[in-house]
Parts: structure tokens; C-alpha cells; sequence
């Protein structure tokens, strides 16, 4: 049912599993005179047209049928001998008419003309008020069966997708919690899969999938948990059980890209892929405005904009990603639309636009992952992997900046300490030096190239530059060592 007013006794109906059924108009009314109906077909013309472009069709077809007591006075073969186009083609209109006189007649060939079997629809020969009411009685009785059939089976299919859901991002906060490190550490962040653009630009392209996974403390995991506990099972009825997952995953990919391109920063959380559900609980406004609008449409709006405008007023907050996975959830969900749909040319348009868009936000952001960025963030995550003594992560994302053109003097420090660290003291030697070519005031830096002299045999030069480490810091580990140097080169 596309429509229903009870004033005018007027009845809208299509089946979106059958692209080929034509909508159908029921209306009963009193058509006394021809130019009645000549204007009720030229309203009925324009809002075809304006259901049409709603539905997103190339052309509409509409069966227009009228049941009046009596048949019109005046000549009314032209609306109703053979079917009406719109003046650009595309509505096509059968007008039917079913009077009092020559229903039965009339009701025989309605059954030919929508391709339903003969004598489907028929008047009984004797209609008094008792028969309306039974009949009546059936109607409403197989509607309330129909729709407690439909409860009853609402009821037994429990929202398991959004319970997997909501369960593996629980389970990540406690592993991540119980085995080292809270969850609002930004080395755990990172070691677990949290979005980080410097080791997405070195290769770890599966950083787009796991930061939806990830929460950022007790807090963050509580709030979007609630909140994907309360949508999820509509999106989940809605959509259908492996679309909802499709639109949930793929909606929170493109929100990490868009975060990818925008944000620099850490980040993680399910927020990316719940504003894809906002997103595609939105697309449900626009694929049928009468059945959504008011319902969902506002609720669903208004906790969009509720939310944007928080993230405007909040630090922290990645923006980027919110309103990538919003777009990403509406395109996608407008590529998959609702089960038992037909296929329409527009689910291409959807699927082609959120293609060509990921595409293009990555193309943009690896172009961007190739210039000079600010090295603060990837040089603090390096420093807490060095700690930790993963010194394979530590280095690709040293070189990765160093690749873009933005390691500054803490890059080649830490480059130097990991070179030291495995004997390289070559490399060691090379990173320290430039590390004091961009900063001379780089105690650390000095301390190391000493060490590298030492490793090579040349203990005055390493001696001088463990003198010029303890001269710009006077720091216990410096002076020791300065004091080793000078004791190794007088016992020589």
C-alpha cells in the first residue's frame, strides 16, 4: 500500500517484488458528470509524475480504477478506450470504470486486463448490510492475522548479526584490556589495529577493517554499544541479516578512509560504521517517502544532526570518519536496497558512486602519504614500539617517514637507536649524523654516534662525541660512558 485516504475513499497500491505490475488507483466515487472525471484524470496524471521520480522509475505504469454508481453523463471514450500517455511518455494510464449497472461486465474484463484469473472479482447478487460487514469481518480478521503472523515471526527472528556485532567489539575491549595495557593507550591502539595512517602508507591496508573493532576506553565502547544495540535490530529487520552486515562493514570502511584522507591522528571506534546504519536507515526516506518520512525519517534525522554538531563542539571527536560512513551507509544501502526489491538502473548509480568515491579518497590519500606530514604522532608511536621492543614496527614507520620526506631529528634518533640496537653501526652512524645535521642540540644523538664510533674501532672520535653529549645534558648513562671512553683509551 503506497497510499490510503479514508475522506476521499481512495486506495494506492504496488508490488516492489514485480517491477513489470503496473501501481494501481482504487477510488470509489460519484462521477456524475464527464469533465468530473476529466479533472480527476489530469490531478491523477501529475501525481503519477511525482511518484514516478520518487520511485526513481524511467516510466510508470498506473491502472486507474473507478467504482461509481452510475456511469457519467457525457462522452468519456477517450479516457477510457484504450490507455493514456503523459505528454513526455513516460506515464502510461488505464483508466477503468465499475458502475452500479455493468459491474460484473465490467469487474470480468478488470480480470483480463490485469492478467488475474476470470471471475476473480464479482458482485453477489444480493448485497445488504449484513454481507458488507461480514465481509468487512474477513478483511479485517485476515489483516490481524497477517499481521500477527508477522509479529509472531519478527519475535522469533532475533537481531543475531547485531548481537555478533556488539559481542566481538566487547570481546576485543577485554583482550585488549587483560593482556597489557588499557585500551586508551595509543601503543595498544595501534598494535590491535587502530587506524594509523603512517603504517597504512607502509602496506597494512586491513587497518581500514579493524579500527571499527577497537574503542578507545570503557566509555566510548559503552556509548556506541547502546547505540548500535538500539538501531541495529531495526536496520538488521529491515534490511535483511547479510545486508545489514554488508552495509555495517563496508559503511565503516569508508568511514576509516575518509579518516585515512582527513585525519592524521589515532583513531578507532564504531561510530564510522554506525553512522553507515544512520546512513542507510536515511536512504529507506528517499527510497519510499510515504511509508518513512514521518516515522523514521525525522528520529533518524535528528539523531544525525544531534550528533554531527557534537562533533563539531568536541576534541577528539573524528568528524572524517562520521561523515564518511553517514554517505558510504546511504550509497550502499542504496546499491543492496530492501529484500524482494526489483533491480533498478539506480542501485548501479549507488553502487558505481560508492566505488568511484572510495577510490578516489584513496588514490588522494596515499598521494598524500608520499609528501612531508608532521612527524609528531608517528614519532611518539615509534618511540612506545622501541619500548616495547618491537623494533620491526618501529622501523617501518621511521622509514615510511622518512620515505615522505617528513622524519625530523627524533625520526633518524630513533632510526639510530633501533640501528645500534641490532649492530648496524654503520647506519647507526648515518642516521645519527643526520639527526645532529637538523638538530646540533641532540644530546641522544651525540651519544650514539659515539656509540657507532666505539663499535668501529675510532675511540677519540666516539670520546668527542660523548664529551659533546654531556656537555649539552649532564645525564648519569652520558657521563658513565664518557668516563668508560677515556678509561678504554688510557689503559690502550
Amino acid at each position: 500500500m503506497i497510499h490510503l485516504h479514508e475522506k476521499k475513499q481512495e486506495l494506492w497500491l504496488d508490488n516492489p517484488a514485480q517491477k513489470k505490475r503496473p501501481v494501481i488507483r482504487i477510488q470509489m466515487k460519484e462521477l456524475s458528470w464527464s469533465n468530473v472525471v476529466e479533472r480527476d484524470i489530469e490531478q491523477v496524471m501529475h501525481v503519477c509524475e511525482d511518484l514516478r521520480k520518487q520511485m526513481g522509475r524511467l516510466k510508470l505504469s498506473l491502472i486507474n480504477i473507478y467504482i461509481t454508481p452510475f456511469k457519467p453523463v457525457g462522452d468519456i471514450s477517450e479516457w477510457f478506450d484504450k490507455p493514456l500517455q503523459s505528454e513526455n511518455e513516460k506515464i502510461s494510464l488505464d483508466n477503468i470504470l465499475i458502475d452500479q449497472e455493468n459491474a460484473n461486465e465490467q469487474l470480468n474484463q478488470m480480470c483480463l486486463d490485469l492478467g488475474v484469473p476470470p471471475e476473480t472479482f464479482h458482485v453477489p447478487n444480493e448485497l445488504d448490510e449484513d454481507r458488507i460487514a461480514k465481509e468487512r469481518s474477513i478483511v479485517i480478521n485476515y489483516i490481524t492475522t497477517k499481521v500477527s503472523e508477522e509479529q509472531v515471526q519478527a519475535r522469533k527472528e532475533k537481531p543475531y548479526v547485531t548481537y555478533i556485532l556488539l559481542a566481538i567489539q566487547i570481546a576485543v575491549f577485554l583482550i585488549m584490556t587483560f593482556t597489557g595495557g588499557t585500551s586508551n593507550n595509543t601503543f595498544n591502539l595501534v598494535r590491535w589495529g587502530a587506524k594509523f595512517n603512517p603504517l597504512i602508507y607502509a602496506g597494512e591496508w586491513w587497518r581500514f577493517i579493524t579500527p571499527m573493532f577497537i574503542h578507545i576506553g570503557l566509555l566510548h565502547l559503552l556509548m556506541n554499544s547502546v547505540v548500535l544495540y538500539i538501531i541495529g535490530p531495526m536496520a538488521e529487520k529491515l534490511y535483511g541479516k547479510w545486508r545489514y552486515a554488508l552495509i555495517y562493514v563496508l559503511s565503516g570502511i569508508t568511514g576509516v578512509v575518509a579518516s585515512f584522507v582527513f585525519n592524521i591522528n589515532v583513531a578507532a571506534g564504531a561510530s564510522t560504521a554506525i553512522f553507515g546504519i544512520f546512513g542507510a536507515l536515511l536512504y529507506l526516506v528517499v527510497l519510499k517517502p510515504h511509508v518513512y518520512a514521518r516515522s523514521l525519517g525525522i528520529s533518524i534525522a535528528g539523531l544525525v544532526v544531534v550528533n554531527l554538531v557534537v562533533d563539531l563542539f568536541s576534541q577528539g571527536i573524528d568528524l572524517a570518519g562520521h561523515v564518511g560512513g553517514l554517505v558510504g551507509g546511504f550509497l550502499i544501502a542504496g546499491a543492496l536496497s530492501l529484500p524482494h526489491q526489483y533491480f533498478h538502473w539506480r542501485r548501479v548509480v549507488y553502487g558505481a558512486s560508492v566505488i568511484l568515491l572510495t577510490a578516489f579518497f584513496l588514490w588522494f590519500g596515499f598521494n598524500k602519504g608520499q609528501n612531508p606530514y608532521e612527524p609528531q604522532n608517528a614519532n611518539a608511536v615509534a618511540g612506545a614500539f622501541i619500548q616495547h621492543e618491537d623494533y620491526a614496527t618501529a622501523q617501518k614507520i621511521l622509514q615510511q617517514l622518512q620515505s615522505s620526506g617528513s622524519a625530523d631529528e627524533i625520526s633518524f634518533t630513533n632510526l639510530a637507536i633501533i640501528a645500534t640496537i641490532k649492530g648496524n653501526e654503520e647506519d647507526a652512524a648515518n642516521y645519527a649524523r643526520e639527526a645532529i645535521s637538523q638538530e646540533p642540540f641532540n644530546p641522544h644523538a651525540h651519544f650514539l654516534l659515539a656509540r657507532s664510533y666505539e663499535m668501529q674501532g675510532d675511540l677519540k672520535q666516539a670520546l668527542k662525541e660523548a664529551t659533546i653529549a654531556v656537555e649539552q645534558e649532564d645525564a648519569e648513562n652520558y657521563v658513565q660512558y664518557k668516563l668508560y671512553l677515556e678509561n678504554k683509551i688510557q689503559t690502550r
